[in-house]
Parts: C-alpha cells; sequence; structure tokens
C-alpha cells in the first residue's frame, strides 16, 4: 500500500504543481490587473456628480467666449428651522421669538466660486415682473441676464444653483417674501 501510495504521489504530485502553476500564469495573462485598461475601465465610476447650493450670485459674464458665474454660497433656512437658526445668531431681546418674514439668510464662508455655465442650462424665476409673481418661469438666457442687471445689483437675491460635473446646469431664484 505504502509503495502504491508513493508510486501515485509521485506520478500525480507533479502535475498538479504544474497545474497550479499554468493556471497562476493564467491568472496573471488573462485577468485585469491594476495595469491593465480593463481593470482601469473597470474601477473607474462613470456616475455623474451633481451639487446643489444657495447662492448669491456675483458676477456673469462672458470670460474667454464662455458663459462664467461667480458664486457666494449663502445659508437659506425657511419656517421654523429660521426661527432656531435666526436665535443663535440674533443678538436682540427676548421679544424677538422668531426670524422675520420666516426665513433666515446666513452667510458666513467669504469665498466665492467661479463656475462655467453650460449653454444649455436652465434658468427659472420667480420675480421677473417686480408687481406679480409667476412661480418657477422658465426664461432664456437673455431674459435672465435682463433680471439679474435691473433686479440683483446689491447681490441680494438669493439663487439656487445646480453643478454637474464642474458646470452650472441650472439657476433658480429664491423667492423672498
Amino acid at each position: 500500500m505504502k509503495n502504491v501510495l508513493k508510486r501515485v504521489s509521485n506520478t500525480f504530485f507533479p502535475a498538479l504543481i504544474c497545474f497550479g502553476f499554468i493556471t497562476s500564469m493564467a491568472a496573471v495573462l488573462f485577468l485585469p490587473s491594476s495595469h491593465s485598461e480593463a481593470y482601469a475601465k473597470s474601477s473607474i465610476s462613470t456616475h455623474s456628480t451633481t451639487e446643489k447650493a444657495t447662492t448669491y450670485i456675483t458676477s456673469f459674464k462672458v470670460v474667454s467666449g464662455k458663459w462664467v458665474g461667480k458664486f457666494d454660497y449663502i445659508q437659506w433656512y425657511f419656517g421654523k428651522d429660521a426661527d432656531r437658526e435666526f436665535q443663535k445668531d440674533c443678538k436682540c431681546s427676548k421679544d424677538m421669538d422668531h426670524a422675520p418674514d420666516g426665513y433666515w439668510i446666513r452667510n458666513v464662508n467669504p469665498k466665492i466660486r467661479t463656475f462655467p455655465i453650460s449653454s444649455s442650462a436652465q434658468y427659472i424665476l420667480q420675480t421677473r415682473n417686480p408687481y406679480s409673481i409667476k412661480w418657477n418661469e422658465k426664461v432664456t438666457k437673455g431674459q435672465f441676464l435682463t433680471f439679474l442687471k435691473e433686479r440683483n445689483k446689491d447681490h441680494t437675491i438669493p439663487f439656487h444653483i445646480e453643478v454637474k460635473n464642474g458646470v452650472i446646469t441650472k439657476i433658480t431664484e429664491q423667492y423672498i417674501p
């Protein structure tokens, strides 16, 4: 019995080692490694990222043939959130226990962010006509620029922006009562 086991192991053991070597080499040669194109394609995320922020628009102009905007991010609070944040910031008397007009804006970060504007960006206004509100009115870029020149001279109208992969794709005016 001992001789049979010895013969079997002498015959099959080198074959098993050879088989293991061949399969290991096949894995190295044919499976994606961190240096292969297949690995690079499979490990890179192709999902786009969209950031939403509330801002003041400090500049909106053509630079090197493309529209570019400068944006000052702010914090916009409404309702009970506005009341809570107002109480944190207000150094006023106890009589003032809620945010005036139901909203509160905080602007603590002085950083101005610059983004290119997509040629297919959407522009949405609430108060294009200062005497009547038209909720979520889609306007052209020209109408939006006119609105900015006439109404946003002091950069006091908040806007909600959507930035997709570093490019502005949507700008919506925030109505202020």
